[in-house]
């Protein structure tokens, strides 16, 4: 193995890309580049850095020689640390990148536009706890988020916290679906919201379910408010909520208005 290889091995072991390490050594990705394509060698100053960086010996990088010490230092190490929980992932990055990030990553943690791993962030990512545009995991937050405990405009998950969102515990700045439903607009078995929708239901402007509370509420076992009825609805009794809900909700839920009308089947 060359200088140069062992160089990219030691590199490649950090889950570094040539643009990462230049970075952290103050040089071009170029001048790394040459090194790992043996037409230079690093300077003293830069094989000290390296050296330290990469926790082995100068006379490893130049000659490949491992002394017998740093053995028995591994073998040691080995013997105090004989069980480990951080996964182990063989760490891989993409040279092309895109959007600065390298186009894939796979590591335990792993940046990149497409990424894996353990701890993972990019547009993609897909992983234990994930951050991205798109992001999947067991702990997850992104523009949409999907996981047991998930963050994001759009998220679903186990508890969802979203714009929208669904899940089984589901807290929304807009729209929440879930078995306990929080939002402005909700609806699930306990839902609360200034338009809810539920088994058991509580609106500040509409609430409709089994058991209703709203200014407008219409349900079937239960109902509390100032304008109520039971279901099935009366005739001409549908129309008449709906107008008193219509005159009283206010602006920026009016576009509800359309699937409540639905539901009074008027």
């Amino acid at each position: 193995m060359t200088i140069g290889e062992r160089l990219a091995n030691e590199r490649k072991k950090l889950g570094l890309t040539q643009e990462d390490l230049g970075a952290k050594l103050n040089i071009s990705r170029q001048a790394i580049s040459k090194w790992e394509s043996d037409i230079s060698l690093p300077d003293t100053a830069n094989l000290i850095k390296l050296s330290s960086l990469f926790s082995c010996s100068i006379d490893y990088i130049l000659n490949g020689t491992v002394k017998e010490e740093e053995r028995e230092n591994v073998a040691e190490n080995d013997r105090k640390q004989p069980f480990s929980f951080r996964p182990r992932i063989k760490e891989k990055h993409s040279e092309k990148t895109l959007m600065g990030l390298p186009l894939w990553s796979i590591g335990v943690k792993s940046k990149g536009f497409f990424s894996l791993g353990f701890k993972s962030e990019g547009v993609f990512s897909l992983g234990f706890f994930s951050k991205g545009a798109f992001s999947l995991g067991c702990f997850s937050l992104g523009g949409v988020s999907v996981g047991m405990a998930s963050l994001g405009l759009l998220s679903l998950g186990s508890f969802s916290l979203g714009l929208f969102s669904l899940g089984a515990i589901s807290v929304g700045l807009i729209a929440s679906l879930g078995a306990i439903s929080i939002a402005p607009l909700t609806l699930g078995a306990l839902s609360i919201g200034e338009v809810s929708v539920g088994a058991y239901s509580r609106g500040r402007w509409f609430s409709y379910g089994d058991n209703a509370k709203a200014l407008v509420a219409i349900g079937k076992s239960k109902v509390t408010g100032e304008y109520t009825a039971f279901l099935p609805l009366k005739k001409g009794e549908g129309e008449y909520l709906f107008n008193v809900l219509k005159e009283n909700i206010p602006f920026y839920l009016k576009w509800t208005l359309g699937s409540i009308k639905h539901l009074f089947g008027i």
